[in-house]
Formats: structure tokens, sequence, C-alpha cells
């Protein structure tokens, strides 16, 4: 039997790059059953008319939830509630504007059918970062490390636009959903890798489309970079990421390695004063990728950034 893939996508005002992204969905190559779960957060553009269009042209099975403005977070939380787990084997997430490679879901599901774990899976890889107009800028972060845990800690290199994961994962987010979700794909990232398995594909399969940039602006140097991350950073009375660290271990607890249950517990507990604060990163396992954005990482824990 050939495997049944559902996607699912979140709109919102995405009529100008979206026929781009459904038509790349639609060729995509493989020996699979495709089928989409689409929910609009309250477009007050044509993004409806055009999901209505393709849901009646298309050969592929198209369901469309029209909803309130609530946000990504939560209108992915409705899908995740809504899609069918019943018939569809696996899940993929999708932006609105990107253009995946016709590859994409075939060789996600490569990967994961050779993967003989049998709870939690995630497929993830590495894509094209571009402009508006598909123009190829760089490419996400690459990992060849096993043991993801450690950065998904305190970074996401497995972006929702590259997810593909089994139904293991929707079940578990539909029981042991936290409102201290910073962002949904981050926590699938975190609960598969501290939980499960995630396989990661060091080869692109989705160009990402990111706007108002242009090349010079995609690389920042150290100093523009720390500035950034500290001015997100004192947006928050707590720390977000180390809130659903706290959620997550609370949740998790007992699933998760003996290791990665100690070390984010250091991680949290360590941040009561400047001393334990250094004393930790000096030894920490967590980290994020890249020599400069690790290095800016522990600067803004010491600093305290992090609580």
């Amino acid at each position: 039997m050939k495997p049944r893939v559902q996607i699912l996508m979140s709109t919102y005002n995405g009529e100008k790059f979206l026929k781009e992204q459904l038509d790349s969905i639609l060729n995509q190559k493989g020996n699979f059953e495709l089928g989409i779960l689409v929910r609009d957060d309250g477009s007050n553009d044509e993004t409806i008319k055009i999901l209505k269009e393709y849901s009646e042209k298309s050969v592929l099975k198209i369901e469309i939830l029209k909803g309130n403005n609530i946000g990504v977070n939560a209108s992915l939380k409705e899908l995740f509630l809504k899609c069918d787990i019943e018939y569809y084997d696996y899940f993929a997430l999708s932006d609105q504007d990107d253009v995946w490679l016709d590859t994409k879901i075939q060789t996600a599901l490569n990967r994961l059918q050779k993967e003989k774990f049998e709870g939690l899976k995630m497929f993830a890889s590495r894509s094209f970062v571009t402009d508006e107009k598909l123009n190829i800028i760089g490419k996400t972060q690459d990992s060849e490390k096993k043991e993801l845990y450690y950065n998904a800690t305190v970074q996401n290199i497995c972006p929702g636009h590259t997810q593909v994961f089994n139904k293991e994962v929707v079940k578990e987010l539909r029981e042991n959903y936290s409102e201290n979700i910073f962002v949904i794909d981050w926590w699938i990232y975190l609960l598969v890798s501290g939980t499960g398995k995630v396989i990661f594909e060091r080869e692109c399969t989705v160009k990402h489309r990111q706007h108002g940039i242009n090349t010079a602006g995609y690389e920042l140097n150290f100093l523009k970079k720390t500035k950034k991350r500290m001015k997100f950073l004192n947006k928050y009375k707590k720390s977000p990421v180390s809130l659903q660290l706290e959620s997550f271990l609370y949740l998790y607890a007992e699933k998760m390695k003996e290791d990665y249950k100690k070390e984010t517990e250091k991680f949290l507990k360590s941040q009561k004063n400047i001393f334990k604060r250094v004393q930790y990163i000096s030894k920490a396992k967590v980290f994020r990728y890249g020599k400069i954005e690790n290095l800016i990482f522990k600067i803004l824990y010491i600093l305290g950034k992090y609580k």
C-alpha cells in the first residue's frame, strides 16, 4: 500500500505566493498518496478564493478550514486537532510562500521508512534561503550530529517547512500541548529529539522565501547579531526559551534520556546568579550551531538573558 501523507498549511493573506507553493506541492514526484488540509487564519485578500480554485480543479483532496485570526501557533494547533490520523500515515508542515523541490516528500518517506525506530519519528532537512524572487542567497544550517536534543533546547535547525513526521507525533501533540510553547515547529523538534528520532537530511528540499532582505543583509556581523538577539530577549519578562523548556521537562521528564533530563535541569537551575551561570556554561552540552551563534548564546546566558 502506498504511504499516505497529509500536508498541513496555515494561511494568512498569502495571495502573492500561494499559487507557487500549491503548484510545487501538486508537482511532487513519487509513490505515495497526498492530501492537503489548510486552515485560513482570517485572511482578507484573495487567499480563500485561490484555495477554492485549487480545491475544485486538483486531483488531490484539498480541505479548507476557515477561521478567525488567532495566530500561527494556535492555527497549527487547530490543524493538528483536525488532521486525519486514521487515514494518513505521515504529516508534513508547509509554509504558504515557499517552493518545494519535486522530490521533497519522496525523499522524506525514503528516510522515514528506512528508519526502523517505532516511536516518534521526524524528517527534516536543509533549505535554500531565497529572496522574494527565489534567487538563492544561501542555505540553512547543516548538521552531522546524531544527538540533536542539546541543540533543540536553544535553537531550531529543523524548521516546520521541512518537517515530515509520523502520526505518533500528532497523537502526542494532541495529548500533551503546553500553553508555554514558544514556536510550535521548534517544540516538535524538541519533542522528537528528546523522546524520539530525528532524521536530518543534509541536502536541501525546499526553497525558503525570505521577505525584505538582500544578499548583503543575510549575514549579520557579531555585534549586530548580539544586539539583535539581546533586543529580542529583552522583550520578555521571562525567557520564552526557558519557559518552553520548563514545560517540556514537566511533561516528558520520565520519557527523556537521563542525560537529557540532567542537562535540562542544569540549564534551568544554574540561572540564579552569575557565578552559577558562568560555571554551567563553561561545561554546557547545549549549543547553537555556528561559532558566532554559540558564542553569542553563551554571552547572553551569562548575562542572564535566558532567565
